[in-house]
């Protein structure tokens, strides 16, 4: 057994699955509400007796690897690592590919930068007024060793000497972590070398994912009356993506889970001080708009927000558009409002206390945009409800669930005094020039055809059963078309004697029906999952699914027995030889359909 093997062998999926979204038992598998894809049937599936997992929606799937792969975007490299340490498995020959090793090299890069930040902030004179800056903020020696915050030097290659003189780093590794700056790209004092780095003079935030990798930096500027940029942040790389960074996720998602709800401000400080008041189940996310990514990201630990945004919730844009996209993942959003303060941080440095009372008293976000808008139009006037109704119904008709959606229309109209089919009237206009009016869904169209789902069902029954002996009947076999299945089935042969085993018989699979058997193995039976176990029901349910394949292949049959007495004819050889056996074999398929359907009425 290779270590692959042996972590996979130490892992049980469902178990593994499960803390990261809930499984619902169906029959031999669980499933539920793919990760990957929007979806309102659930159709990821997870066999335990496998141990591989499938979306038959985005078709989507492998096994405990692949699932940490896609799920939480990392390389194979990073997911080994991590499955190994969970396991107990050292890791012995496993050699990284090119782009896992220069991701696993720029997290090394910033780990490094970020200590000699923090270092260089507590402990080093130069740094002294951004220290005596960053307390007088209200910010505790505590948070800036649990937050590790930092100072970059007011040198042009303070960061250089370190990692590249002492460290033994390369300029272009640095330069990749955005951690430096080609000279040639300005004009600078720092001309007489190749680069200069890119944070000087400010306080550093290290951007550290939920995994505990430090992925890129915000430097904020020591002097608030300087012209430059507030914040210069990490530009893209290879391993920091802004639109998918929670700050500081690795230290607030346990309170998140424990708590079940996400205080979701707009900065690193708005965070810290929250944090500091104990309002610990807090995330940043870097702006003031969530992106599908941080949803996602989100919806993981919490199903619950509370958005305490700088912005104008009401009336931005980019606020609106992420909101929709939590509203769409199935997240409850609710709006804290510091009206006495200009932002959290403020409110948590002066007055705890309110902040914690306003969180307390957040409300639904669709009811504080109805209390909003009424707040800022006359309601009263004809002009006052236009101007509410172009503002409320834009968001409120796109709210993904109906009920909750009927629930605000009708406050809508309560509060504006006029009918809820006026309101259902604008909201078909609104539509309407959107271009989003819907045609009526036309029943789903299948490239498969009976014969196809009826063969997939009847393998389904029998392998997920375990109840193969039906398959090993000559009669039985030859319903099948697909080549795949009858390949399949005749591998079963030395099978029919024991007792099935579902990993056995995967193991003496060519690889190209490996696929297919796991995808069979993992077919959603539906509300017949917990009958597979009653064996009563199970024989009659596989004899009953043989017998629609059989009328379905003499129907078939006599189709191309009747096109053929149909040519002869045309041929004028009514009569022959050739067209008395073509009619004998259409009377006995015949007779034979008629006592399979004699048999199935009685």
């Amino acid at each position: 057994m290779d270590q692959i093997e042996e972590i996979k062998a130490k892992i049980d999926l469902v178990q593994f699955i499960s803390g990261y979204m809930p499984l619902q038992k169906a029959g031999r598998n669980f499933k539920a509400p793919c990760p990957f894809h929007t979806e309102k049937t659930p159709s990821f599936i997870v066999s335990p007796e496998r141990q591989i997992w499938h979306c038959f929606g985005c078709q989507k799937g492998g096994d405990v690897f692949r699932f940490l792969m896609e799920y939480d975007r990392m390389d194979f490299g990073e997911a080994l690592r991590l499955l190994a340490k969970k396991t107990g498995v050292v890791l012995k020959s496993y050699q990284p590919s090119e782009d896992e090793a220069q991701k696993e090299k720029l997290y090394q890069i910033n780990h490094l930068a970020m200590e000699f930040f923090h270092y260089l902030l507590l402990n080093h004179q130069a740094a002294k007024p951004a220290l005596e800056y960053i307390l007088s903020r209200g910010i505790s020696k505590d948070s800036l060793k649990l937050f590790k915050i930092g100072y970059s030097p007011h040198l042009w290659d303070g960061l250089q000497q370190y990692l590249v003189g002492k460290k033994g780093y390369r300029s272009p590794d640095l330069e990749a972590a955005g951690l430096i700056i080609p000279t040639s790209r300005v004009s600078s004092p720092a001309s007489r070398s190749q680069y200069y780095d890119r944070f000087r003079h400010r306080l550093m935030f290290p951007l550290i994912d939920h995994r505990g990798n430090v992925r890129g930096f915000a430097g904020r500027v020591l002097d608030p009356l300087a012209k430059e940029a507030k914040y210069v942040n990490t530009p893209e790389t290879l391993v920091y993506h802004k639109s998918e960074l929670l700050y500081p996720l690795d230290l607030t998602k346990e309170e998140i889970k424990k708590e079940n709800q996400a205080v979701v401000v707009e900065g690193e400080l708005d965070a810290i001080s929250s944090f500091q008041i104990g309002i610990k189940n807090v995330v940043a996310i870097k702006g003031s708009a969530l992106t599908e990514a941080q949803v996602k990201l989100l919806k993981r630990f919490t199903d619950n927000l509370v958005l305490a945004l700088d912005a104008d919730i009401a009336g931005d844009q980019a606020v609106r558009r992420g909101i929709e996209i939590a509203d769409k993942e199935g997240l409850n959003i609710r709006v804290l409002e510091l009206e006495k303060y200009k932002d959290p941080d403020e409110a948590a440095q002066k007055e705890p206390k309110y902040y914690r009372d306003c969180l307390k008293k957040a409300v639904p976000y669709y009811d504080f945009l109805i209390d909003s808008s009424f707040k800022r139009n006359a309601g009263e006037t004809p002009e006052g409800k236009r101007k509410i109704g172009e503002e409320l119904i834009p968001p409120l008709s796109r709210i993904e669930n109906e009920i909750v959606k009927d629930h605000y229309l009708r406050k809508l109209a309560d509060k504006l005094g006029v009918s809820e089919e006026a309101i259902g009237i604008q909201i078909k206009k609104y539509l309407a020039n959107q271009n989003l009016v819907k045609p009526a869904l036309a029943p789903e169209k299948t490239n498969r055809s009976r014969e196809e789902i009826l063969e997939e069902y009847l393998l389904a029954l029998c392998f997920q059963s375990g109840k193969i002996r039906a398959l090993s009947v000559e009669e039985n076999r030859n319903l099948f078309q697909l080549p795949g299945y009858r390949k399949m089935i005749d591998l079963l042969n030395p099978f029919f004697e024991k007792k099935f085993s579902s990993a056995e018989f995967a193991a003496v699979l060519p690889l190209e029906l490996t696929d297919l058997f796991n995808n069979i193995y993992l077919v959603d039976l539906g509300k017949n999952n917990e009958r597979i176990e009653d064996e009563d029901w199970l024989d009659k349910e596989i004899g009953q699914t043989l017998q629609q394949m059989k009328i379905l292949k003499i129907k078939k049959d006599l189709v191309s027995v009747s096109e053929e007495i149909k040519k002869m004819e045309k041929e004028d050889r009514s009569g022959s030889s050739d067209w008395k056996e073509a009619e004998n074999r259409f009377k006995n398929l015949s007779e034979q359909l008629a006592s399979i359907k004699e048999e199935k009425s009685v």
